[in-house]
């Protein structure tokens, strides 16, 4: 599981700068950018938990318009460190414990329950997140007026689902609704309405060569785009597809549109091993709370080329997909050079991609 060492988000409540967080792991910091063009340096700070050592940083997550974020740490996977990003404070530190065994829960990634939910002027935290090396999935919710504390933060048993099967999860995403879709190692991807009421997913599209190392779902939930080390994916699920349905009355699996670019566009894979696909995004216009906006670009990267595919296009090329076996089963990006091989990326606002370049190079590029 590739922890989200990079996040952005819009600034303050008009929303109208950028500011991207990248964790530096093993170097105790967190670095901050403004979201222009250059990727402007704004400064660091050292992350510390609430008694006041240092501490190596995972999981980054901007929140409450960027005026505070929750970390994980590589040396305490087991708490959640919520940080004043203006001061570089923490504010909190909250050790998850399970009720009903008295075990701790290590964290392994966390999102917000709701999508861009922390684009919001909020001071509450509502969280999924993934723990115990993706066997376990968990939601949160912390009030961050509490005070300054350190919380033993006791996860009731109807807020985790611990799962004991031959896979495990590897990513999530949430719609504005609070749906559910999960990347799994044996390639498969589940959908879930409510995931803590039941075991068994709405519906799993499946039979896709793994493991699934990013995914993301339109505001709406009714896209979703996924990608393996090899391969990328769209697909448009129906409602009844996330919604349990009656025995006998279940609706049809969506058929999955191959994303890719034409022959020669892209180096060759990498021979360690190395994945192709550098994370797949939609893009963040749908933060804006206006009636019949959606997403018109999915981004990646793929070294040191930029690949977008026009929304339009591979709704179009899925559709017809499902309406006849001779209707191609591959939809093609354009692929643009970028100043150097990206590590992560993400996207913000309308047209907006935040990149990490090198361990501490950030770039935010127009699309």
């Amino acid at each position: 599981m590739t922890p989200q060492r990079l996040d952005a988000g819009p600034r303050g409540a008009a929303g109208l700068e950028a500011m991207a967080a990248l964790s530096t792991g093993g170097k105790q910091k967190i670095s901050f950018f403004k979201g222009d063009d250059a990727g402007t340096h704004i400064g660091s700070h050292t992350v510390h938990d609430f008694s006041g050592a240092a501490q190596s940083v995972g999981v980054v997550q901007t929140w409450n318009q960027c005026h505070e974020m929750l970390l994980t740490s590589d040396d305490n996977p087991n708490s959640i460190i919520v940080m004043d990003t203006e001061v570089g404070a923490t504010k909190a530190e909250l050790t998850m414990r399970r009720q009903q065994k008295n075990w701790k829960l290590q964290v392994d990634s966390i999102l917000p329950q709701q999508k861009f939910e922390q684009y919001k002027s909020t001071k509450e935290f509502s969280l999924y997140g993934l723990g115990d090396g993706g066997k376990t999935v968990f939601f949160l919710n912390h009030d961050s007026r509490a005070g300054e504390n350190v919380e033993e933060f006791v996860v009731r048993a109807d807020s985790h689902k611990m799962y004991k099967g031959k896979f495990s999860f590897t990513c999530h995403a949430q719609t504005r609704g609070g749906y559910l879709v999960l990347g799994r190692t044996d390639g498969a991807v589940a959908l879930y309405e409510v995931i803590m009421k039941d075991d068994t997913a709405s519906c799993v599209i499946d039979g896709m060569p793994g493991p699934v190392t990013s995914i993301d779902v339109s505001a709406d939930g009714s896209m979703i785009v996924w990608a393996t080390p090899e391969f990328v994916f769209f697909t448009m699920p129906a409602e009844g597809n996330w919604a349990k349905e009656r025995i006998g009355h279940q609706t049809p699996k969506p058929p999955v549109l191959r994303l890719d670019v034409r022959a020669g566009e892209l180096a060759s894979s990498s021979s360690d091993g190395a994945a192709k696909w550098k994370g797949v995004h939609f893009d963040a216009g749908t933060a804006r709370d206006e009636v019949g906006l959606r997403e018109r670009e999915i981004v990646t990267y793929s070294g040191s080329k930029q690949v977008r595919w026009n929304v339009r296009g591979a709704a179009a090329a899925w559709a017809a997909l499902g309406a006849s076996d001779d209707a191609p089963a591959t939809f093609y990006g354009v692929t643009q050079s970028v100043g150097g091989a990206v590590a992560s990326h993400t996207t913000v606002k309308d047209d907006i991609s935040v990149v990490q370049l090198a361990d501490e190079v950030v770039q935010s590029l127009r699309f």
